[in-house]
């Protein structure tokens, strides 16, 4: 699963325990959408990890180890640049977005003291790292955007950064009233799940399954079973409400596990998958975001290599059935040698 808003906001609060007041101390950018920021924390040095790639943007500590290019990239000389030796002074998140914005304070050339920003738009496919300056206007980005790119919003060196547009409503903001009104304006045959993730903001489609599971027993239920009484209204009102105390309380990180294969991961327990998959709760959300994706990338390459070794299996193969049915062919031509031979004899000796 992506990391959803809400498991951000429980991730955000165990990071900015950890990082307020931390000092910068290297940045290296080990592959072109990852960053590995290593810092002087209460506790020592920690390393930060940042990735802005299209299947697993996050923001966590890892014990990773990473190779690091012979030359670094532009994109990390200009944050060595700016943010070696700045302190990390707060971190926010706009309500219900994906976006970790890290206040910092510095020193620019002539030893004054300046705001920065490092932001980390964590959006599938386009999640972007951007520093800005103090008053948020962007010195330059991981990936920019121009006009022909998107009209709506462009990312480029001087211009003013602006959250994401959003047309839906903040999860967190919504009461339980105003859950209910949103509730009863689906469709009656609509599933609830597709309904809550279309229209709240935040809600990943995992969180949105677990919620109608809770409240009816099954994942794809349609609204219309939840017009039909009170009760099962309020069974729904009362699975979003603990869905959003588990955000705003810091979560449990949890892992879900089919085989030794990581599933996916929630900030609260999830029960939809019932026996097809095993429940594991870890200890922090760095720990369990470093495991996911630690080990699912692990067996993407081992994926990736078992198709390149099967490839080349396959083309051997190939080529080896080729070369047996020229040579059958051949042996076919040559049936009648002997008596081909005797009559060449027999004209030889008749010359």
């Amino acid at each position: 699963m992506p990391l959803d808003a809400l498991c951000l906001t429980a991730l955000a609060e165990e990071l900015r325990q950890a990082l307020i007041g931390a000092k910068i101390d290297k940045i290296q950018q080990p592959e072109r959408d990852t960053l590995l920021l290593t810092l002087h924390t209460r506790a020592g040095s920690r390393r930060l990890l940042i990735s802005a790639g299209t299947g697993d943007a996050r923001c966590h500590f890892t014990e990773a180890a990473f190779e690091n290019p012979p030359q670094p990239p532009m994109f990390c000389m200009l944050l060595r640049k700016h943010l070696t030796g700045a302190r990390i002074t707060a971190l926010t998140q706009p309500p219900c977005e994906r976006q970790l914005d890290f206040h910092l304070e510095g020193s620019d050339a002539i030893g004054d003291r300046v705001e920065k920003h490092l932001i980390l738009e964590l959006m599938g496919r386009y999640s972007n790292v951007i520093l800005t300056d103090g008053e948020y206007y962007i010195i330059d980005c991981l990936s920019r955007v121009d006009m022909l790119m998107s009209e709506k919003r462009q990312l480029l060196p001087g211009l003013v950064y602006r959250l994401p547009p959003q047309d839906k409503t903040p999860a967190l903001d919504i009461s339980p009233g105003a859950f209910r009104e949103l509730a009863l304006a689906a469709p009656f045959d609509r599933p609830m799940d597709r309904w809550l993730t279309e229209h709240i903001a935040g809600l990943s489609p995992l969180v949105a399954r677990e919620i109608v599971f809770t409240a009816s027993g099954e994942t794809d239920t349609p609204a219309g079973a939840f017009f039909r009484s009170d009760a099962a209204m309020s069974a729904l009102e009362a699975a979003f409400s603990g869905v959003l105390e588990a955000a705003r309380s810091g979560g449990t990180p949890v892992l879900l596990l089919r085989g030794d294969s990581p599933l996916d991961f929630s900030f609260f327990p999830i029960r939809q998958y019932g026996d097809a998959a095993a429940v594991e709760t870890l200890g922090s959300f760095s720990e369990l975001l470093d495991r996911f994706y630690t080990r699912r990338g692990q067996l993407e390459r081992l994926r990736s290599k078992s198709a390149a070794l099967v490839k080349t299996v396959k083309t051997a193969r190939d080529r080896i059935a080729r070369k047996i049915n020229l040579q059958r062919r051949e042996l076919a031509q040559t049936e009648n040698r002997e008596r081909i031979r005797q009559l060449g004899d027999l004209l030889t000796a008749n010359l």
